[in-house]
């Protein structure tokens, strides 16, 4: 009876302590099963602790740093980067045709660079640059969420509370140095995020990549997503604390599209601007590779002590360089561009172009000092000193409009060069417009021939009419004499034939097209007592093969065709002959 205490308190203190243990795993349950979630990142790159060096936010930077190392394992050398003038617009249609332009922004691309050493590790210093820089692209365009148009929307949004943002990454991916395509392969990250116009708080939900091959000046149409992905939605609590469903209420009521034109960078030395008002001089130029740079300004006068405006190691874009010209007197000026390789100091591109200073005469406000000063013309008293103010306004303003002017016909210009190249180019093909041409050639059906031609290029077609002396002892099927001397040549058979051709593609500029040819031929010899009984007329059809070619290059009009067929008399009971034929010929 004395034990039975005893064995009370045991169980209440067992009791206690497994309760205490209980609770104890309980908590290190909760704080590992927090810790683990606090471990796991969110998705697209959502920070979880900052402290911990693997667990940081991915920016669009990241990535492109990323995808450009994985493409630069491809090479053993380095590759060569593909620098562009690169553009981006947002383009907001309806939903059910996408015709109707609801919104339209532009992104602010900013290009940015990397490199890498001769180990392939990356730079990230900003002063000393290296030839193999890669140029990417980042940019954002800010829109307005809520439209009237829709009527749904607007519910959810009373009034513009937030902004809808499309964050572009454009990777023009580099390639080898051997490589002979001409596109240009693009990855591009588009990050969509809604922010509050009220505060500075902002959600990043979407993010993906796409990548595409494009010939260089093709505009590029990306059509943005409009369906969630697989179980997952996008819900916002805006700061009047309504809610938005991304899909439901806003994307699938529209169409968008971002529209990429992308243009490779060429050195160029753009027409300086001098305001008539500040005499600010603006130069614009193009730096299409890392370069030293040295943009002069030259005194017609005194040509050797230049003016040095920019002098330094510059990457791949467009500048524009300022100077004040107050100080310098009215008169003829040019500016120089000078860039050269880093290193060896080869120069790369060098130009120089002129303008001229034109103060304009400015009449201030006068102040009428005698009755000489107003004009009575016809009972109308006029001002002089107005008349005067109104003329050099009208001055001013037609000089503005010759300045825009003769920079459209500068524009005009350079586009009907540009034009005129192309059509040289095209016209400069083997078979190019309808043209004629004449020759000479010889064959088995055709023998030595003469022939009269035309060539035309849609399609690329060939017909040639030709006349010619069967010279050989091998005439096809025809029993003739053999002349003894080259003086009885043209009483050996005679050959007249028609021959059609087809060129399907032209290879090498132009300099060489395969071709397909057809030729009919009415050959016949005259009868002699020793062939009486043989024939002496028969009709060829003989189909051939070959390459026609222009050995002086894409423009010349010498010409040489090769071919190769059989020769198939009609009605001959004989098999066909092999025949090869040679033309050459000049085309007018």
């Amino acid at each position: 009876m004395k034990k039975e205490p005893e064995t009370t308190k045991q169980l209440i203190t067992a009791a206690s302590i497994a309760t205490m243990l209980v609770a104890f795993v309980m908590i290190v349950c909760a704080g590992s099963l927090f810790a683990q979630n606090q471990d796991s990142p969110q998705k697209y790159d959502t920070p979880v602790r900052s402290q911990r060096s693997q667990e940081y936010i991915k920016s669009i930077d990241d990535l492109m740093h990323e995808r450009l190392e994985t493409e630069r394992a491809k090479y053993s050398a380095a590759p060569d980067p593909e620098l562009l003038k690169l553009e981006a617009n947002y383009v907001r249609t309806d939903a059910p045709t996408g015709e109707i332009v609801l919104h339209e922004a532009s992104f602010h691309l900013e290009p940015r660079y990397m490199s890498f050493s001769a180990e392939g590790r990356e730079r990230t210093d900003t002063v000393k640059t290296s030839p193999q820089s890669v140029m990417y692209f980042v940019g954002s365009a800010r829109t307005p969420l809520a439209l009237p148009l829709v009527s749904n929307l607007s519910k959810v949004l009373s009034g513009d509370e937030a902004s809808y943002t499309v964050s572009l990454g454009i990777l023009p991916l580099p390639k080898a140095k051997d490589a002979k395509s001409d596109s240009i392969h693009y990855y591009v990250i588009i990050e969509r995020a809604i922010e509050s116009n009220r505060s500075e708080s902002e959600k990043k939900f979407e993010r993906y990549a796409k990548e595409f091959t494009a010939r260089p000046g093709d505009p590029i149409r990306l059509r943005l997503e409009n369906t969630p992905p697989d179980r997952q939605t996008y819900i916002f609590k805006i700061d009047d604390n309504e809610v938005l469903n991304f899909y439901e209420d806003f994307a699938r009521h529209f169409k968008e599209d971002i529209i990429l034109n992308g243009e490779r960078l060429k050195y160029a030395l753009g027409k300086a601007d001098l305001s008539m008002q500040s005499s600010r001089l603006s130069i614009p130029y193009t730096v299409a590779r890392t370069s030293a740079v040295k943009v002069d300004l030259l005194s017609v006068v005194d040509p050797a002590h230049p003016l040095t405006l920019i002098d330094s190691v510059m990457r791949p874009a467009d500048y524009l360089a300022e100077h004040d010209m107050k100080p310098y007197p009215n008169g003829t000026y040019q500016y120089r561009i000078t860039a050269k390789e880093v290193g060896s100091g080869k120069v790369l591109f060098d130009e120089t172009k002129s303008f001229e200073k034109k103060s304009p005469m400015l009449v201030g406000n006068g102040v009428s000092i005698a009755n000489a000063d107003t004009l009575e013309v016809g009972g109308k008293k006029e001002s002089a000193q107005k008349a005067l103010q109104e003329l050099n306004m009208a001055y001013n303003v037609e000089k503005v409009k010759t300045d825009r002017l003769e920079a459209t016909l500068t524009q005009v210009s350079r586009e009907k060069e540009e034009l005129k190249t192309k059509v040289d180019a095209t016209q400069g093909n083997v078979i190019a417009g309808l043209r004629y041409r004449v020759g000479a050639g010889f064959g088995h059906s055709s023998g030595l021939n003469l022939f009269v031609g035309v060539e035309s290029n849609v399609p690329s077609l060939t017909l040639d009419l030709s006349y010619g002396l069967l010279y050989s002892n091998s005439a096809p099927y025809l029993a003739y004499d053999n002349p003894s001397n080259f003086s009885q040549i043209f009483s050996s058979p005679k050959s007249l034939g028609l021959q059609l051709g087809w060129s399907p593609l032209s290879i090498f500029n132009g300099i060489i097209q395969p071709v397909v040819r057809l030729g009919y031929y009415g050959i016949y010899s005259a009868e002699s007592p020793s062939t009486v009984g043989g024939i002496h007329s028969a009709a060829l059809i003989s189909p051939a093969i070959g390459i026609m070619t222009t050995p002086g290059g894409a423009g010349s009009n010498f010409g040489v065709d090769l071919t190769f067929g059989l020769d198939f008399g009609l009605g001959i009971p004989k098999p066909a002959e092999f025949d090869v034929q040679v033309k050459c010929y000049q085309r007018f």
